[in-house]
C-alpha cells in the first residue's frame, strides 16, 4: 500500500514548480507577436546606384540649337553697331535736364538700343524655355546641349546688357 505521506510530500515538491507556471499565464496583454518586428523588415543591402549623366550634349539637339545661337551673335554684332552710333546721343543726354533737347534725344537713342536688345533676349527666353522644358530630365543629352545653349546666349546678353549700362548708367 502506498504511503500517505510519501504522496503529500511529492505534492509538496511539485507546488513551487506549479505556482511558477500559473504566474507565467497571468491575465496580461497576452503573448508577444511571432510577426517580424518593422526593423527586421527593413533592407540593409546597398542600393543600386544612379546611372551617370551622360557628360556630352546631344549632336541632334546641339544642331537644333546652333541657329538660335547664330541669330543671337548676330544680332550682338548689330546690337554693337547701334550702341556705337548712339552713344553720342546718350552721352550727351546723361546730364541734360529732363525734358530737353538732349534729354528727348538721349531718350530715342536709349530705345534704339535697346530694341537692338530684343533678338538676345528672345533666343536667351526660347533657349530657357527648351532648358526648362523638362526638369525631370536634367541629365540627358537633350538638356545638357540646352543648357549650353542658353549658357553661350546668357553670355552675350550679360554683355550686352554691361555696355549698355556703361553707355547709361542708371
Amino acid at each position: 500500500m502506498p504511503n500517505p505521506l510519501s504522496h503529500r510530500l511529492a505534492f509538496f515538491a511539485v507546488l513551487p514548480s506549479m505556482l511558477a507556471l500559473a504566474a507565467c499565464t497571468g491575465k496580461g496583454p497576452g503573448y508577444p507577436s511571432l510577426a517580424p518586428r518593422p526593423i527586421e523588415q527593413k533592407s540593409f543591402a546597398e542600393p543600386a546606384p544612379p546611372p551617370a549623366a551622360p557628360q556630352v550634349a546631344d549632336l541632334a539637339a546641339n544642331a537644333r540649337y546652333a541657329p538660335t545661337i547664330a541669330r543671337a551673335r548676330t544680332a550682338d554684332a548689330a546690337f554693337l553697331r547701334v550702341l556705337e552710333a548712339e552713344r553720342g546721343a546718350l552721352a550727351r543726354g546723361r546730364g541734360a535736364a529732363t525734358g530737353s533737347d538732349a534729354w528727348a534725344a538721349a531718350q530715342v537713342s536709349l530705345s534704339r538700343v535697346q530694341d537692338a536688345r530684343a533678338p538676345v533676349i528672345k533666343a536667351l527666353a526660347d533657349l530657357d524655355a527648351a532648358r526648362s522644358a523638362d526638369p525631370t530630365h536634367a541629365d540627358t543629352g537633350e538638356a545638357i546641349a540646352a543648357t549650353q545653349a542658353f549658357d553661350e546666349v546668357q553670355q552675350i546678353d550679360s554683355a550686352e546688357a554691361a555696355a549698355l549700362s556703361a553707355a547709361w548708367p542708371q
